[in-house]
């Protein structure tokens, strides 16, 4: 009698191990199937944004514009994180700016109309375009722009640093504080800014990237002086335009990128370590986001220091360069401050 009890209760043992088993079996299906749905989502989200398509304005489709860039890398970074000297690293190896430096800017005039003057730029603190204008390269610090280390650490000042949406072509940039000066709002923004880039104060269902400007400063975006801005939306926004978009960011030591930006851009630690923070969440979002797709890539200074042209080499691949270009890697900027 005990035999057969056995029998049949390893036989129901058995039978329930089987249906486990199929139950994980069709558990691990279905998030299969999510996970796969999910990354689908993640592809349609970098192709669309505000309504429109990339499919609408493919690269290969693209009409012609002499504002809007086929290629952008968009460098970004805390202050004092490294992300000028790795702007104008990938700008060079891009060939966007070149590699003995020196590129002459024309500065605008001023609010009391003096002739605007022309300054040597040697490494890449806005932007540079290669001569086709097919590829081009920025760098914005989180926050950019600034009117003294003094002010920028004005606490009213500091709390009501606004986020804007994208970076728009240089064209169509305007600050907002110029867009009352008289000899400004002489010089209209090009059509290009309206009819391509879709920067307009007319209801067109785009957005401008900042506020849009009104009146004798329709087609151009208005900034503020000092800004952040947001890079998911930076991403999207040229997306929407068929650019073909990638962010870097540069990661530094968070105390030796906030020494420095002490130094440089604002003394008061409290102040400079909450710039900092908002900083980092912007990139955390961004990263979290279109980090999987590749349009975001994180760069590491203390890797790059290390490392040297292997790691910068890969970064190269990542964005699509072909160069062998290395600047000096011997130099740590991170040394001064470790004793």
């Amino acid at each position: 009698m005990m035999p057969l009890v056995t029998v049949i209760m390893q036989r129901v043992r058995a039978r329930a191990r089987a249906r486990a088993n199929v139950a994980l079996f069709r558990l691990g299906l279905l998030i299969l199937v999510i996970y796969i749905t999910r990354l689908c989502q993640l592809a349609a989200e970098s192709s669309q944004s505000y309504g429109y398509s990339n499919k609408d304005y493919a690269p290969s489709q693209r009409r012609p514009s002499s504002i809007l860039p086929r290629r952008l890398i968009s460098v970004f970074g805390s202050e004092s994180s490294g992300s000028t000297f790795l702007a104008t690293t990938i700008a060079i190896a891009a060939g966007a700016f070149p590699e003995e430096g020196g590129v002459n800017r024309t500065l605008p005039s001023d609010r009391y109309n003096n002739t605007g003057r022309t300054i040597v730029e040697r490494v890449v603190a806005k932007r540079a375009m290669s001569p086709n204008g097919d590829i081009e390269v920025t760098h914005l610090s989180l926050p950019w722009g600034s009117l003294n280390k003094n002010l920028n650490c004005d606490v009213k000042f500091s709390r009501n640093i606004e986020t804007v949406e994208a970076l728009v072509p240089e064209p169509c940039f305007r600050f907002e504080r110029e867009s009352l000066w008289r000899h400004r709002l002489e010089v209209k923004a090009p059509s290009a800014c309206r009819d391509e880039v879709h920067i307009s104060e007319a209801e067109n269902g785009w957005s401008c990237g900042a506020k849009c400007g009104q009146g004798s400063n329709d087609g151009y975006a208005l900034y503020p002086i000092r800004f952040l801005t947001n890079i998911t939306s930076h991403i999207e926004w040229n997306l929407a335009r068929s650019v073909d978009v990638t962010a870097v960011l540069s990661i530094r030591d968070q105390s030796i990128s906030l020494e420095g930006k002490k130094n440089a851009h604002c003394k008061q630690h409290q102040i400079a370590r909450a710039e900092q923070i908002r900083a980092s969440v912007i990139m955390q979002q961004a990263i979290r986001k279109y980090g999987p797709s590749g349009r975001v890539i994180v760069v590491s200074y203390e890797s790059l220091m290390m490392l040297k042209e292997p790691y910068l080499y890969r970064i190269y691949e990542s964005l699509g360069i072909d160069s062998k270009y290395s600047p000096d890697l011997t130099k740590d900027g991170n040394a001064k401050y470790v004793q």
